[in-house]
């Protein structure tokens, strides 16, 4: 059963939900969604945050589909001292530094294997990027791993971690705060803004898109234009972890790359990381001519996008109210503001929508390189030296994930 509080709760977001959303229904319909509502408070007890949090994670992801990925529910982020790095079917510690590279076995005694297929019922993602971006993103809040089935009833998370036949394990309380020790904003932002000369190369370090870090990517170029780059025969720009924030974030980059390209090679690094805005910037550096190196990336080029912002009674929300396709350069929009880039009513969007801009694009890159389990343990940046190999024209020898 679900407490009237949370109920309330719900109805509100569903309701804001069926009237900011371009195309609310475009998953499941509003007679499934009541199957799959009645069918969770049946199940089980929606009476605190906890399970509060995995009711509404668990609803989003079936209205979503993998076409949007922008509607969520937030929880509040508690997060736990440690942060994971997932390679194929196995989950690393990349933070702590007395514990990099031990991987983690399980959880309570529960297998990872299961603990991940419990995540996948909660996280939204159109690409497998992504479902691992969230995957390790859910490991270290603490709001959402109590949130899970097999852990919701503990009072404390036991981490165990492996290494070179050497076991250990961690206790999470689940009503301690812990000290957040790691760099938060590195974390989510990177280095945005960085860059260094490596030989031939200027490897430029765009890393996030967000209003936060604009300051620092505008005194980065505004640096960068004083720099004597006559000896620069290629131009590398690491889009690594850009989760996006505001496509306008990207001019002053694209800007700088239009003035100081002339006839250069144009290299563009990707990963799975790389998100709604951070996808504006690859398509500019496309139209540029850059060759892409890396990763899929972590989600469809085309799918409904741009988040509405809400708190209901503290818990907060985004719903995406616009489809978006920006390598072809197709928009729809809700928003009254935004009318000049598309249609503006739901009715619209769907007699004009075609099935080829609904099937998914998936971006691949022109060279995959990915990073292995081996080059992880020992800090290699297999992607960046890849790239600095492939910039001088050398054949490089491909490896098992490359």
């Amino acid at each position: 059963m679900i407490d009237i509080k949370y109920k309330k709760i719900y109805d509100e977001f569903i309701n804001n939900y069926e009237e900011i959303h371009l195309d609310p229904w475009h998953e499941i319909s509003k007679e499934e969604l009541d199957n799959i509502y009645n069918k969770l408070v049946n199940d089980m007890d929606i009476n605190d945050e906890y399970s509060f949090c995995y009711f509404m994670c668990y609803i989003i992801k079936r209205l979503n589909g993998t076409e949007d990925a922008h509607t969520k529910y937030s929880p509040f982020f508690d997060p736990i001292p440690y942060t994971f790095r997932k390679i194929d079917n196995e989950v690393f510690l990349s933070y702590p530094d007395d514990l990099y590279g031990y991987s983690l076995t399980s959880i309570n005694g529960v297998s990872i294997d299961k603990v991940m297929d419990e995540i996948d019922d909660i996280i939204s993602y159109g690409t497998e990027g992504k479902r691992d971006y969230e995957i390790e993103l859910t490991l270290f809040n603490k709001i959402q791993m109590f949130s899970l089935p097999s852990l919701r009833d503990s009072d404390e998370l036991i981490y165990q971690f492996k290494k070179d036949g050497k076991v250990v394990s961690r206790k999470i309380a689940k009503h301690e705060e812990y000290e957040n020790m790691f760099n938060e904003f590195k974390y989510f932002f990177g280095n945005a803004g960085a860059y260094k000369i490596i030989d031939n190369c200027l490897v430029y370090t765009h890393s996030s898109a967000a209003h936060q870090v604009r300051k620092k990517i505008d005194e980065s170029i505004k640096k960068l234009e004083n720099e004597n780059i006559d000896n620069v025969d290629t131009i590398i720009v690491d889009l690594r972890g850009n989760g996006g924030g505001s496509a306008n974030n990207n001019n002053p980059l694209m800007n700088y790359l239009n003035n100081h390209l002339n006839g250069r090679k144009l290299i563009c690094l990707i990963d799975y990381k790389v998100f709604s805005g951070g996808r504006y910037a690859l398509g500019d550096l496309l139209k540029l001519g850059a060759t892409t190196i890396g990763d899929e990336i972590s989600t469809p080029i085309n799918c409904f996008g741009n988040s509405n912002w809400m708190d209901i009674d503290g818990h907060q929300f985004s719903v995406s109210y616009s489809y978006l396709y920006p390598f072809k350069d197709e928009s729809y929009d809700t928003e009254e503001r935004f009318k000049h880039v598309g249609v503006s009513t739901k009715e619209e969007f769907k007699d004009t929508i075609t099935d080829e801009l609904k099937i998914p694009y998936i971006y691949k890159p022109d060279v995959l390189v990915k990073q292995t389990k081996e080059d992880f343990l020992i800090k290699k940046d297999t992607v960046l030296e890849f790239a600095l190999s492939y910039s001088k024209g050398e054949k490089v020898k491909k490896k098992s994930g490359v």
